[in-house]
């Protein structure tokens, strides 16, 4: 009842911003017009690592699982939009490889986006799709950060998590970061490298690996005016959790930190056309199209690429709808779920990394 009425309390907010979103469309002027048929663009800094593009066989493992599922009854997924394909996407191996197992050595922890802690109804990123996988098998936890604080604050949470895993030369741990979460994530492995040693790959969902502008206009104004808000669930902490996020702190940070060379980073970036975003982000999307209308209503896709690491694609899906059911929770106007396709890409990211395991295995025995 108590989170019921915090649902209510949080949807009235929504609509409000919707309403926002809704007036501010036809005063934004565009600089570019929304458009798939262009190559991937990464923005990057001089004398960063190259990007490995895993889009061709992550495309494949996609299309396959949701075959398989449409074999066993299920509606039938489009696959093949579910996943943006630009132009310099190259054709996948014919005929496919077949999908891998799944690999008992993984232990998968999932870390939360900026203010996930704020909004306990939605659950954590992945929650549905990573309980089905857990009935096969899968050993698949979270890792709950401060909702409001600043990514050095939560690089420590997450080391700490670390540190209190069972030793098991077995294990090979994989961090999954939604939303801040991957932003996190880097800044545990840079701070603390003794918890980092234990790492064997890092996948971002919707990361704003260089940040983002939205965050730099409204750093100021959130530290001023709303980082003391009270909220039921989420302590202010250090007030830095916008700040971290801004384009300025972001590339500034990731250029001058050097990620460890052991760990195997991916990234699943997204972007959606505006009929395809959910209202309470029209605003904050219609303010980031002004630059960069291929966005995913808070982030950028050229700057959802952690530097050296694989591309596994663009999801054709919102910031929420690509790891969260805040689309089916809120319910504005009708549900339209997504959740068939979270439970694909979720499960296709976790192949990726078994099929990853066994490549680096038939490497190191050779």
């Amino acid at each position: 009842m108590q989170q019921m009425r915090a649902l209510g309390f949080y949807s009235r907010i929504f609509v409000l911003l919707m309403g926002a979103g809704v007036l501010a469309a036809g005063c934004m002027p565009n600089l570019m017009s929304f458009n798939e048929v262009s190559p991937a663009q990464l923005l990057s800094y001089p004398g960063a690592p190259l990007a490995q593009d895993g889009r061709p066989r992550f495309r494949q493992m996609v299309c396959t699982l949701a075959k398989q599922r449409s074999s066993g009854g299920d509606s039938p997924l489009d696959c093949m939009n579910l996943l943006w394909r630009m132009t310099d996407e190259k054709k996948p191996q014919s005929p496919p490889p077949p999908l891998p197992s799944h690999d008992s050595r993984l232990r998968i922890l999932i870390v939360p986006g900026a203010f996930a802690e704020c909004f306990p109804e939605f659950g954590f990123p992945f929650e549905d799709a990573a309980a089905s996988l857990r009935q096969r098998g899968c050993r698949i936890d979270f890792i709950p950060v401060s909702g409001r604080a600043g990514a050095d604050h939560n690089a420590a949470q997450i080391a700490e998590a670390v540190e209190q895993l069972p030793e098991d030369p077995a294990d090979r741990i994989v961090l999954i970061g939604h939303s801040k979460g991957a932003v996190d994530i880097l800044h545990f492995l840079v701070n603390h490298p003794h918890p980092a040693r234990r790492i064997t790959a890092v996948v971002s969902v919707a990361g704003p690996v260089n940040g983002s502008p939205l965050a730099d206009d409204f750093a100021a104004t959130y530290r001023r005016v709303f980082s003391r808000m009270p909220l039921m669930y989420c302590q202010p902490n250090d007030l830095d959790v916008v700040n971290s996020l801004t384009r300025s702190y972001c590339m500034t940070w990731i250029a001058s930190h050097r990620l460890p060379e052991h760990v195997k980073y991916f990234s699943l970036g997204g972007f959606a056309r505006r009929e395809d975003i959910h209202p309470i982000m029209l605003l904050t999307y219609d303010l980031l199209s002004a630059v960069e209308p291929r966005n995913d209503g808070y982030v950028a896709f050229s700057d959802q690429m952690i530097p050296g690491g694989t591309l596994l694609g663009y999801a054709n899906l919102d910031h929420y709808d690509i790891a969260l059911p805040v689309r089916e929770r809120l319910n504005f106007g009708g549900i339209n779920s997504r959740a068939a396709a979270r439970e694909l890409l979720f499960e296709a990211i976790v192949l990726t990394l078994a099929e990853f395991l066994n490549s680096a295995s038939i490497t190191s025995a050779n």
